[in-house]
């Protein structure tokens, strides 16, 4: 390591002699005394950029060097590398080499390097969630009950270029309770699929993420096998079809369900801070899905994103039970609005968010659990059916990429079956995310 600093330093000040004559200056570090045997050389340094101390003035030149500061002072060097010597050049390269990943971190592009990595990128994202429901009637025949479960959530994403217009995405995912990797464990691969560009349109095709409108009708993270193109850029168009199996809710197994769709979303820039968006989705034979929507996003008051989406299904579900419910509405309707202030970002440490949400859906409207707004996993209100009431959330960056988030629920089924299920269920939960 010595060596190596010894070389950095070398290099750095052979190339600011050789190329700038340096004019004394005052004592550029308050720690470095005029006598010292290397004043004169500390001072040149200084002068040419190669070395700036800690900011309070002093050198501390009895302080080991970490590998990043020494990666600053080579990257100083191979910003004047053209006025290097033959042999100057050959020890840059061997210190571009070693110090390429902090070199990389600091932002400096090392060419030869980069020709040689791999192709793939790698992130990830760990989820730490508890969450509470609060003397829930979950199903029919039970008693009324309080439930709390913990989980771990990982989830590796990878991209790849394919070719100049060709990119592959993959994301595998992994999810258990605490304390057992074993036992409730899913693991899967939730997305593999293609995303490029042919003769002006825009496509995705494969094993991906589906998302309409301002996501009342469909926010499914993965698992939908199918292609969807679009085109525009003002008004963008999206046509597609996609397989997926989402879970069907017990009561929604007596029509015939087969999980192959076709969706349609209509995204329009109205001005820089206003979105409308009409979006459609359709089950094969219209048994579950048959639902339109229209939706807004509005960014245009300081610090607030504000949006909202109305829908209906008129799928044939609703009509198959309308003898058991006590309000039956032939075509399911829904409603949904959101109002956040500011937001945490990974990147901004003390970052925060807040916000506040309503959604109001009748029984029907998302019966096989394409719509989870994020309500928790385990509450029976995890998709847009059935279900009317106020969601309150907290987020915060706690650390570099750490982000914590407390969500509280407060929801009322709109319809209970004549008092089967309870009608009343508020749940809880607070999680911390983090990305790497």
């Amino acid at each position: 390591m010595k060596r190596q600093t010894a070389m950095a330093l070398a290099a750095v000040f052979a190339m600011s002699v050789a190329g700038t004559a340096l004019a004394a200056t005052a004592n550029p570090f308050v720690d470095v005394p005029a006598k010292h045997w290397a004043y004169d050389s500390i001072n040149k340094l200084a002068q040419a950029g190669a070395i700036s101390g800690y900011g309070d003035g002093t050198y501390q030149g009895d302080k080991t060097l970490t590998r990043y500061e020494v990666a600053t002072i080579v990257a100083k060097a191979m910003a004047n590398s053209d006025k290097a010597d033959a042999a100057t050049q050959k020890e840059i390269e061997a210190l571009k080499a070693e110090f390429g990943t902090e070199l990389s971190n600091l932002g400096v592009r090392v060419d030869n390097l980069e020709k040689n990595a791999s192709k793939v990128k790698f992130t990830g994202e760990v989820r730490e969630r508890y969450e509470y429901i609060d003397n829930a009637k979950l199903s029919i025949g039970t008693n009324d009950q309080s439930e709390n479960t913990s989980t771990t959530r990982l989830r590796l994403n990878m991209e790849a270029p394919i070719d100049n217009n060709v990119i592959f995405h993959g994301r595998f995912e992994s999810e258990s309770t605490f304390g057992n990797s074993d036992g409730n464990n899913t693991s899967k691969l939730t997305q593999a699929y293609i995303s490029g560009n042919a003769i002006g349109l825009e496509y995705s095709f494969g094993r991906q993420p589906i998302w309409l409108g301002q996501g009342m009708i469909a926010d499914i993270t993965g698992d939908c096998d199918g292609l969807l193109v679009s085109g525009g850029k003002d008004v963008k168009v999206t046509l597609g079809a996609f397989k997926t199996t989402q879970t069907y809710i017990e009561w929604a197994s007596a029509l015939e369900r087969n999980g192959n769709f076709q969706a349609a979303n209509i995204d329009a820039k109205i001005t820089d801070n206003l979105h409308v968006s009409l979006s459609y989705l359709k089950d094969q034979d219209g048994n579950y899905y048959k639902t339109s929507s229209a939706g807004i996003k509005y960014t245009g008051i300081k610090n607030f994103t504000i949006n909202g989406e109305y829908g209906q299904n008129e799928s044939k579900i609703v009509k198959k039970f309308a003898p058991l419910l006590s309000s039956p509405e032939e075509n399911p309707k829904a409603w949904m609005g959101k109002i956040l202030y500011k937001g945490a970002k990974g990147d901004k440490v003390g970052s925060f968010g807040t916000w506040v949400g309503y959604r109001n859906a009748d029984f029907g409207f998302d019966s096989c659990d394409l719509t989870t707004l994020d309500s928790g996993n385990q509450s029976i209100f995890a998709n847009l059916d059935n279900v009317k009431g106020a969601e309150f959330g907290v987020e915060y960056t706690v650390f570099h990429n750490g982000i914590f988030t407390v969500q509280y629920n407060d929801m009322k089924l709109k319809d209970d079956w004549g008092g089967l299920l309870k009608n009343d269920v508020k749940n809880f939960f607070a999680q911390l995310v983090y990305s790497f």
